[in-house]
């Protein structure tokens, strides 16, 4: 999701490599391509994906990584951390040119992540270039399609979500959150930002939503905001109390990405901006009761 808790959650690029050939000076090797620039938009970046040629050159490895540095240099966000996930069936070619653009991105603090799709075993001699290009420890930043292109084939959305789960270091589970939205009877509804007004300050020390929700359902507040940043640590209740509309229609699929901020008994209405505290509203009183007497019937 490029967005998410109405706030911009990653921003993504798309570099194509395998194209290498020796241009006609008969020592440079040809540029990996830009297919995308990094982007928020992610309709158009499916297109890039879906539209990709097979190039059928050699595996410049080493020029994509200095593409992907491009693109950070001429895009990224400065509170972002930066990541390139490199998708590859482990045949690079100039293995020291790529040594040293690893190690160019590695002073730089760049995030990599290898999705080798390979029969090749992970144990193997070839694959210790993988191992020591992948961020450390490398276990946690690779992954082996072991078996290569058929094993990729056969469930292409399990290996694309084990990626996902394993890089994204804001991995989200839609089925989690709605569990623990169930149990624990408050929602987190928006980043950096706030609907109604702050109220008292609850606790400077919370360590987390579920503590902070605590000390608002014992202040009999209908919400709260969690500290960010600066104000880490920091529980402030809110003034804005969701009836059951609202909170059911911020429980609807993809309602969050760009939730709306209601009035509710005159309080809210729209967002107040912050980067410093995250919006969370507690379940409405009765709820549950109305729930249960729907299913029942």
């Amino acid at each position: 999701m490029t967005e998410y808790y109405g706030e911009p959650a990653v921003k993504l690029g798309i570099v194509m490599f395998g194209n290498g050939v020796i241009m006609p000076d008969g020592k440079t090797v040809s540029p990996a391509i830009n297919a995308h620039p990094l982007s928020f938009n992610m309709d158009e970046l499916k297109k890039a994906v879906e539209g990709l040629p097979h190039k059928k050159g050699f595996t410049n490895m080493a020029q994509a990584f200095a593409m992907a540095e491009d693109m950070f240099i001429k895009g990224s966000r400065k509170e972002a951390q930066q990541s390139v996930m490199v998708i590859t069936d482990g045949k690079p070619s100039f293995s020291f040119m790529t040594s040293e653009m690893v190690e160019q991105l590695d002073d730089k603090s760049i995030m990599r992540y290898f999705v080798v799709i390979s029969e090749t075993p992970i144990e193997n001699e070839q694959m210790q270039n993988m191992k020591a290009w992948a961020s450390q420890p490398w276990e946690t930043n690779l992954v082996h399609v072991d078996g290569g292109l058929l094993m990729l084939e056969a469930d292409s959305e399990l290996w694309a979500e084990k990626a996902v789960t394993k890089f994204c270091p804001l991995a989200h589970s839609p089925m989690s959150e709605e569990y623990e939205i169930k149990i624990y009877g408050y929602m987190h509804v928006k980043d950096s930002g706030w609907c109604g007004d702050k109220g008292a300050i609850l606790s400077k020390n919370a360590d987390n939503a579920e503590q902070c929700a605590a000390l608002a359902a014992g202040a009999g507040s209908g919400s709260f905001l969690l500290g960010a940043f600066f104000r880490r640590g920091w529980c402030i209740a809110g003034t804005f109390r969701a009836d059951a509309a609202a909170y059911k229609k911020w429980l609807e699929p993809n309602s969050r990405v760009n939730p709306e901020c209601p009035q509710v008994d005159g309080v809210g209405g729209e967002w107040k901006s912050s980067m410093l505290y995250d919006f969370y509203v507690m379940e409405p009183v009765g709820m549950k009761d109305e729930e249960s007497a729907t299913t029942s019937r």
